[in-house]
């Protein structure tokens, strides 16, 4: 058995020399190549000055040249589409015309869609009024849940890494389709808060705006934790890189759990809570439950007896559905700038 092991380990010892030789007989019979192609294409000459240049510049080169491909896709794709979804959302109309395309009439400063919004369409008014609750509410309560459950499970329990992808498991799984049967089956609540047990108990002690809020995050708490498993490992990644010797050297000077948290924790974390708060906003927004959504794909009217408003041509059409996710996106930015700033202002005590 040992003669065996020792004659694998010596034929996989000749194979990697074997390959060893053959990728530096290539590498010696591509470098002239590449060394022409640099010198007579310019690159060498820019290879010596990026050389010289202070260190920042370079990386400040390196980060462009990352993003690249992103600020290129931007410009050809993104910022055409931006701009006509722009124009649609401000014009009276946007319609076909047979042997001509798409047609926007109307004039931007009229504002025509929005005003129709506000004006004449009381319950698409109070679903947008719902949907900035609504996403005031949960983008905390993720954030603030995440956080407590990364600090969970980084302890050092058994099974930990099960637990990780047990809370990881509903960011593969979240689905519009599988969300949406998980919304229609009531399992994304909880029993006692659609009986209203728990809203009846909390409005006997609390006043009505506190026992509402409470009620609702409890109605919320399963999509909640769905939600909150990329956040988790951000905090995971965050907590991981803490030095450790700070919190001992804390602990020798008699500090607690709680200071730890508060004077070492929080403060470390704090870059990564203005991330979650974006990708919390976005993701939460853009769900196929979300109210604005929903009139704009699935049903314009609270009887659902009409189609989307994108689909419905008669009544609304493309233009009144790109005022709509225009308002969408500006929920989504007053909520980031909202939260983002009060940790700013929060973390003022710690700078």
């Amino acid at each position: 058995m040992k003669k065996f092991i020792v004659d694998v380990k010596s034929f996989f010892f000749t194979v990697g020399e074997f390959l060893k030789k053959i990728l530096t007989c290539i590498k010696n019979a591509i470098k002239p190549i590449i060394t022409k192609i640099m010198r007579y294409s310019g690159l060498a000459f820019l290879a010596k000055k990026l050389r010289l240049l202070p260190n920042k510049v370079k990386q400040a080169i390196y980060g462009l040249l990352f993003i690249m491909p992103w600020l290129i896709g931007l410009g050809l794709i993104g910022i055409p589409l931006l701009s006509k979804s722009i124009r649609m959302a401000l014009s009276d109309k946007y319609y076909f015309i047979a042997g001509v395309g798409w047609q926007i009439t109307g004039t931007w400063s009229d504002f025509t869609q929005f005003k129709r919004i506000i004006t004449s369409e009381p319950y698409h008014l109070t679903q947008i009024l719902n949907t900035i609750n609504d996403i005031s509410l949960v983008v905390p309560l993720v954030v603030v849940f995440a956080l407590i459950l990364a600090l969970m499970l980084n302890q050092k329990v058994k099974a930990r890494a099960i637990f990780r992808t047990i809370f990881f498991i509903p960011v593969i799984l979240l689905s519009g389709n599988l969300l949406a049967g998980f919304q229609s089956n009531q399992l994304l609540t909880v029993p006692a808060i659609a009986s209203g047990a728990i809203s009846s108990i909390l409005s006997d002690y609390f006043p009505q705006v506190f026992s509402e809020i409470v009620a609702s995050a409890f109605e919320k708490i399963v999509l909640i934790l769905w939600l909150s498993g990329v956040q988790i490992l951000i905090f995971l990644a965050g907590l991981q890189k803490m030095d450790k010797s700070m919190y001992e050297a804390a602990e020798i000077d008699g500090a607690s759990m709680w200071e730890l948290f508060w004077k070492i924790t929080l403060p470390a974390l704090i870059p990564l809570l203005y991330i979650n708060i974006i990708y919390t906003t976005i993701v939460y927004s853009n769900l196929s439950n979300n109210a604005i959504v929903q009139i704009i794909n699935v049903s314009s009217d609270q009887n659902r007896s009409l189609a989307g408003t994108l689909v419905d041509e008669v009544n609304y059409g493309r233009a009144y559905s790109a005022a709509l996710s225009w308002i969408l996106f500006t929920i989504e930015l007053l909520v980031i700038g909202g939260y983002s700033l009060m940790v700013k202002l929060a973390s003022k005590r710690y700078s």
